[in-house]
């Protein structure tokens, strides 16, 4: 049985007979920015100056401070997403703990036992948004989730979020894109560095 979106996963104390979806507004506008950036980013890969003729960008050497500018814009990539996930986290007051790596969660039920750990088998429901609010996957439809922990292809947010859980947990995560589906998207719904939020519900 799939997990059922209602507005406490936004607004804790708002009734639970509304759907997520209609305390969602939409954040086209403060995703411009980074939208933007991308396609100036495509632009620049394209027709950048500084490229060998079998297309690689070659690294600039300014005052002998070296800078390689495929680095340079992933690191304003990073900057605008996290700008994203602030806002989103501010809109509607989650309050989330942050590991090193960028990952955001929060524990809305607790599990029992001990903690995951690598080579443990990992069964879940889900449900995965963009910030927008748009709902793209759930376990009801597209089934559970069954992985190995850090022995099997699924995203490495997911893996390091379980590993912070045990059985019987219930959470949700905000996972950037470098810990998604990367400069690539999932080829489906998910595009290039885009953010995904997951609640998840582990079985076992």
């Amino acid at each position: 049985m799939g997990i059922k979106f209602y507005a406490p996963y936004l607004t804790p104390h708002t009734s639970y007979l509304t759907p997520l979806t209609s305390y969602l507004i939409p954040l086209t506008s403060h995703l411009l920015p980074l939208t933007s950036y991308l396609i100036l980013l495509s632009a620049f890969c394209i027709s950048c100056n500084n490229t060998s003729s079998t297309g690689v960008i070659q690294n600039t050497t300014i005052k002998n401070i070296t800078i390689d500018p495929l680095v340079e814009d992933n690191k304003k990539i990073v900057e605008l997403e996290n700008e994203e996930i602030e806002l989103f986290l501010k809109r509607y007051k989650w309050t989330m703990k942050q590991t090193n790596t960028g990952l955001r969660y929060e524990i809305t039920k607790k599990g029992k036992g001990e903690n995951f750990k690598t080579g443990d088998e990992v069964v879940l429901e889900y449900n995965t948004l963009l910030l927008s609010g748009d709902e793209i996957y759930n376990s009801k439809e597209d089934g559970l989730k069954r992985f190995v922990v850090e022995k099997s292809e699924e995203i490495a947010g997911l893996h390091e979020a379980v590993k912070l859980m045990n059985s019987g947990t219930e959470a949700r995560l905000i996972i950037p894109s470098h810990l998604a589906y990367g400069v690539s998207g999932d080829g489906n719904k998910i595009k290039p560095y885009q953010t995904i939020i997951m609640i998840i519900d582990i079985r076992y």
